[in-house]
């Protein structure tokens, strides 16, 4: 009971860290502020969290999870969304709809600060690339991903393709500014990068769906786990 009552509290800091951040930008967001949103003591917060940074980081690594479940359920209803381009631009769209997530993409130091730079999501970044390389060479195994292309330029040019869709502004009413045409343009240039002509093996898609999810199941329970984490010793309050 009291375990339960611990991870609603821990959701309650959270759900009050990511409601700050989004209104007043990470460097004016303190634990003070995020403690007396929550209903808790400062102290409270610690005992949840290590450091402020590592709570504001627990509000990405929650945010995605959530998208990983929505991936993974796009999956059970249709094989096909396992496909690199199709996971692109199911992943696209999910992170315009989270604005905490978008700005992680887009590197927006305004609302994220420090957390904005690579290096402060390192963990995240090296759970998300283990994941793409697992999924990568299943795909590669079954006849779904082009394999004239070795792994890793192929996990470069995805990653430089998304990157630049993320990053890219277009001008209002042009050809990608709404979120659905660029997903879809997103989609189809994967496609043509890093997966074979024609359409897909339905058997091979078949063979691959219990794997790809139980990887991204994995992924979760790493994200999961690294949220729920206690410090291992009180904190100082920074």
């Amino acid at each position: 009971m009291a375990e339960v009552k611990d991870g609603r509290r821990a959701q309650r800091i959270l759900d009050a860290a990511a409601d700050l951040v989004l209104r007043w930008g990470y460097k004016r967001v303190t634990i003070e502020e995020v403690a007396r949103h929550a209903g808790i003591g400062k102290g409270t917060v610690y005992l949840h969290f290590e450091s402020r940074s590592w709570l504001f980081m627990c509000v990405l690594m929650r945010e995605s999870l959530a998208m990983v479940d929505e991936l993974a359920d796009a999956i059970r209803r249709d094989a096909a969304a396992a496909l690199p381009a199709e996971q692109a631009r199911l992943g696209y769209l999910e992170v315009q709809r989270r604005p905490l997530l978008r700005a992680m993409f887009v590197r927006d130091s305004e609302l994220l600060g420090e957390l904005a730079h690579e290096g402060a999501v390192e963990p995240l970044r090296v759970w998300k690339g283990e994941l793409a390389d697992e999924q990568f060479r299943l795909m590669r195994e079954h006849g779904l991903m082009r394999t004239d292309i070795d792994l890793d330029t192929q996990m470069y040019m995805l990653g430089a393709i998304q990157t630049g869709f993320y990053l890219y502004q277009p001008a209002p009413g042009s050809a990608g500014a709404e979120p659905e045409a660029a997903a879809a343009a997103l989609r189809s240039t994967v496609q043509a990068a890093v997966q074979p002509p024609g359409a897909p093996d339905p058997d091979a898609l078949a063979a691959v769906v219990p794997t790809v999810l139980a990887s991204y199941q994995r992924f979760r329970t790493s994200l999961a786990a690294a949220i729920a984490e206690r410090p291992t010793k009180a904190a100082s309050p920074a």
